[in-house]
């Protein structure tokens, strides 16, 4: 195929990609962008008049349930899906004709949500008729208490089963006395080829090496229980048994290396937590001791530094989920951090939608409002974020790790210098700008700063970016397009041709084309000036005109939103007298000045004189600020970590989740339908208490997700298949004993024959299982039975995860880094803001390295993981989708990066098999035995097995470029169609799948 063939091909599949991928339905974020952003304000603004709570139902229209709104009023449907220019609701919003509500427009952002959500569909989970609905009546506590996952988890002896020579743990008399029961038998033990692979991916993440996997089907082979144990242990122990299962925590912790939501943010130290999640997994840190230490650990104490270094970075797990930190409404904005947090524990540690319980009473399960609200208390006496990293934009807790003294005596002494040099800069900038405000005065320029300025429209100051002019500048907040403008007034003193410079700072996310008019007597020019680009004068001005002035009369030069895309940055704007033999703006300063009276004269050269002094002043000291900043000693190590807030307060509670119409203070708590004995007081937050009600042995809930978890990921199903829900809606237990069982010996001390919250115990107990062995081997009469496999009569057929798929690749080229990986966003800044380009390049940086320690970049995941999809880092994802789409075989097939990993691991393979190019003269005999050895060696590679016969002739040939009885091709280099062959069967359906 040509290059540029497989380049369209290529860029066809990325764009086949990115259409499925938005095509998929997502329920999770239509139902977060319903309960967040609609429900409340159909609540809050509508229900008065358009509810069963409504005296008199206004306009005959009721906005109660997802009927009612579709159906409508007096005026016809309030809306239809998919048809926002068709929606009487969003007319009526935007005031458009029909005006609601009638106590005012509510903001762009709101009318915005209201149209992407009937853009999506309307998703609207409210069901019932059309009439005004029933007041809820109140939830029974004792009668939800029945629900199977709130009883006491009850351990069970293995039950008694007619093959009494089949079970290898305790595990497997569960599972075939179910099957029994029914008639079915169990399939076949898987052979030893596919066991290994399936241990090596299922323990590690990555397929076996051709060397390991060689070495361990021949212990097999040679005595199978012993060599079979000893594989489980051996892969166990392995550093990248934490690697793999360190990412499977991740996706329920929602782990991101950016904030996403409005403002992108990059969280520089999250890689701490993750990487503390890798190392306790690896050193088999028990389970209740894991969760306590991520819910609280900074309240727990600690032995020495390192452990509580430990302690610190765990809590960086309530610190992942993404926040939208310019929310003007800071009472908002902390109890939307808080709620994120509340959901997160709920669906990881519990399995439970306590997210749902917000606004009303739990619809399905026993979680009433109020125990939302006592849990809320402990989240806000929580610190999460912490002051402003510019106006109206909230950032986050940061914590400084423990160091040596000597080390936190460098870097304060160190601060305290710069915080002198940066003073010192301060006060000759601003001596400087007075110094020419001076020199303008005195001769030919003009200076106005935004403050001097006639504003219209609501504009935010701002001294987040610099350099700028005075104490700040002004930007548009991105909003209220065409409702702003900024008009500077300048009067030059003698007549001229001058050039009009903007002053603004640069930035990506800035407008590519910023209206500026210009309006001088006759003159009216408008000019669209490029705020993305860096200013060409000094780095702080752009040159935009040049106009002819009289004397004392008035140029007006406005900036507006009008038409923009991006911030529209106002800083300030100067007029520059162009002499007729000047060469510059500096020259033209001075032979003006020479050509004013005697007195003026002598103050322009004052003036320039002490303008250029404070230059030289200014640009030396900025010289040893940034020596000084080169000499700074190494930075104090931070964590991503919640505190303790200075004060302890209980809820109110939110009155249809309104943070602004409150009810009763709620004591903070736990859920009632799972009652403790925990107290609190108004010293601490109640997040320890929180962590030690969670992990008590007794805890019903704990046990069984974890465990049930840890089935799903070794078996491809969980024993409840709804991983994050063991509520109503979720699904019952198919093996509910084995469920309670297994729960009951994770939590029980060693002496009792438990496993003490060891994660390794339980996972080794469920490798060694005859059910972990069976084969994937289909059955006509079980699968009739049993279609779902959810009696474990086979082993499912499972799809590596996106990170296995990549690292396999890697692997087999022989490039993979197992070092583990530090922050993958070290030049990222403060802010991620082209999100395409920045995900793609910081990929690349560590393109060798295990997948886990790529850039997770919120908004814009890398696409060699999107495309299998990677889990959403927006969400609590315990079991990721499993989807087959073209675009995936596109992107494997045409990917340069899978081309050149197939290359690689070709030029390897070529080595094991001791490929002897000098043979490819010999004899037919020989260079057919040795293209067979390329071919043994390629799918033991790749795929871990040995290929057929008939593989082996039809590839060799392949090889060779010899049809089925027809002449030679034209001859090829055989190393590149060892590649071809070798890219062919990383892009197969086999490579990606686990039997």
């Amino acid at each position: 195929m040509r290059p540029s063939a497989r380049n369209i091909i290529f860029f066809a599949a990325i764009a086949t990609f990115w259409l499925c991928r938005e095509t998929r339905a997502d329920d999770a974020r239509q139902r977060e962008l319903f309960e967040s952003k609609i429900r409340p304000v159909l609540v809050e603004q509508c229900y008065s008049c358009h509810s069963s709570q409504a005296k008199e139902l206004k306009g005959g229209l009721s906005v109660e349930t997802a009927e009612a709104l579709r159906r409508g009023g007096d005026s016809g449907p309030a809306l239809t899906p998919g048809k926002p220019a068709e929606s009487l609701l969003l007319e009526a919003l935007k005031y458009d004709g029909l005006e609601m509500p009638p106590s005012g427009r509510l903001n762009d952002q709101v009318v915005a949500d209201f149209e992407t959500w009937i853009r999506d569909g309307a998703w609207d989970p409210r069901t019932g008729s059309a009439a005004p609905a029933a007041k809820p009546s109140t939830i029974d506590i004792e009668a939800g208490k029945q629900h199977w996952a709130f009883q006491p988890v009850q351990r069970h002896r293995p039950p008694a089963t007619k093959r009494t020579d089949w079970a290898t743990t305790s595990i497997d008399p569960f599972v075939l006395a179910k099957l029994e029961e029914l008639g079915l038998a169990p399939a076949t033990d898987a052979d030893v080829e596919t066991l290994v692979r399936r241990l090596h991916v299922d323990l590690t993440g990555l397929p076996p090496t051709p060397e390991q996997w060689r070495a361990d089907v021949a212990a097999l082979n040679a005595d199978f229980e012993t060599a079979y144990v000893e594989l489980v242990d051996r892969l166990l122990q392995s550093d990248q048994f934490g690697v793999h299962w360190g990412r499977h925590w991740l996706d329920i912790a929602r782990y991101a290396d950016s904030n996403g939501g409005d403002f992108n943010a990059t969280f520089h130290n999250a890689w701490r937590y993750r990487n503390y999640v890798v190392d306790s997994l690896n050193a088999d840190k028990p389970y209740d001791r894991f969760v306590r230490e991520q819910i609280a650990g900074d309240l727990l104490p600690a032995a020495d530094d390192r452990q509580r270094t430990e302690q610190l970075v765990a809590t960086g797990f309530l610190m992942l989920g993404t926040k939208m930190l310019s929310e003007r409404d800071k009472e908002k904005l902390t109890m939307d951090v808080a709620d994120e947090q509340i959901n997160t524990i709920g669906a990881s540690l519990l399995g439970m939608t306590l997210g749902c319980a917000r606004c009303h009473d739990h619809k399905f399960d026993p979680i009433p409002t109020r125990d939302y609200y006592a849990l809320a208390g402990i989240f806000l006496s929580t610190r999460t974020l912490h002051g402003e990293s510019q106006k109206y934009v909230s950032t986050w807790q940061r914590v400084n790790l423990p160091a040596a003294p000597e080390h936190v005596e460098a870097v304060q002494s160190h601060a305290r210098q710069q915080k002198q040099l940066d003073e010192k800069i301060k006060q000759l900038k601003q001596k400087l700008q007075v110094a020419e405000r001076q020199l303008a005065a005195a001769g030919d320029s003009l200076l106005a700063d935004d403050q001097s300025a006639v504003v219209r429209g609501n504009w935010t100051k701002s001294t987040f970016k610099s350099p700028f002019v005075g104490v700040g500048y002004l930007h548009d907040h991105r909003e209220g397009k065409g409702d702003k403008s900024v008009t500077f007034t300048l009067k030059p003193r003698q007549a001229g041709r001058y050039q009009v410079q903007l002053a603004f700072t640069p930035h990506a996310d800035h407008a590519a084309k910023a209206p500026v008019d210009l309006r001088a007597g006759e003159l009216q020019q408008r000019v669209l000036v490029n705020q993305t680009r860096k200013p060409s004068i000094d780095g702080q001005y752009e040159a935009i005109a040049e106009v002819e002035l009289q004397a004392d009369a008035p140029l007006e030069v406005t900036v507006s939103n009008e038409g923009t895309q991006g911030y529209v940055i106002v800083d300030a704007v100067r007029l520059r007298r162009i002499g007729a033999d000047a060469a510059t703006g500096a020259k033209a300063d001075a032979n003006d000045a020479d050509d004013t009276d005697d007195e003026a004269g002598t103050a322009a050269r004052e003036a320039k004189r002490e303008v250029e002094q404070l230059k030289q002043a200014l640009t030396k000291a900025e010289d040893e600020l940034k020596q000084h900043k080169t000499a700074a000693p190494k930075p104090l190590p931070q964590a991503f970590a919640v505190a303790e807030m200075p004060e302890i307060v209980d809820c109110e509670l939110c009155i249809r989740g309104q943070h602004r119409v409150r009810g009763d203070k709620i004591p903070r708590g736990f859920l009632s339908v799972l009652p403790a004995s925990a107290t609190f007081d108004n010293q601490s937050s109640g997040r320890l208490q929180l962590a030690e009600w969670l992990t008590n042995p007794s805890h019903p809930l704990t046990s069984r997700v974890i465990v049930n978890r840890v089935w799903r990921h070794m078996f491809g199903e969980g024993l409840v298949r709804t991983v994050d829900n063991f509520g109503a809606l979720g699904d019952r237990p198919s093996h509910p004993e084995l469920l309670d069982e297994l729960a009951g010996r994770f939590t029980a001390p060693a002496a009792d024959g438990g496993w003490a919250w060891s994660l390794k115990s339980l996972i080794r107990e469920l490798a060694l299982s005859r059910v972990y062995r069976l084969s994937s081997q289909h059955d006509e009469s079980s699968w009739q039975r049993d279609p779902e496999n959810q009696l474990l009569w086979r082993a499912n057929r499972r799809r590596l995860t996106a990170e296995s798929i990549r690292d396999a690749m890697l692997s087999c080229a022989g490039t993979l880094d197992l070092t583990p990986g530090g922050s993958p966003v070290p030049g990222l800044g403060t802010l991620v803001t082209t999100n395409s380009a920045d995900a793609e390049q910081y990929e690349g940086t560590r393109s060798a390295s295990r997948s886990i320690y790529l850039p997770i970049i919120r908004n814009e995941l890398p696409v060699s993981l999107a495309a299998f999809d990677f889990a959403d880092p927006d969400l609590v994802v315990g079991r990721r989708a499993e989807t087959n789409v073209p675009a995936q075989a596109l992107l494997l097939l045409n990917s340069p990066e899978v081309m050149e990993a197939a290359k690689q691991a070709a030029a390897r393979i070529a080595v094991r098999a001791q490929y002897d190019p000098a043979k490819e003269t010999s004899t037919a005999a020989e260079r057919g035995k040795m293209l067979r050895r390329l071919v043994v060696e390629a799918y033991e590679t790749t795929l871990n097995r040995t290929p057929s016969p008939a593989e082996q002739s039809r590839d060799a040939k392949f090889l060779a470029r010899i049809g089925d009885g027809g002449p030679p091709s034209e001859k090829t280099d055989t190393l590149q169609e060892l590649a071809r062959l070798v890219h062919v069967l990383m892009a197969s359906t086999e490579f990606r799948l686990l039997e």
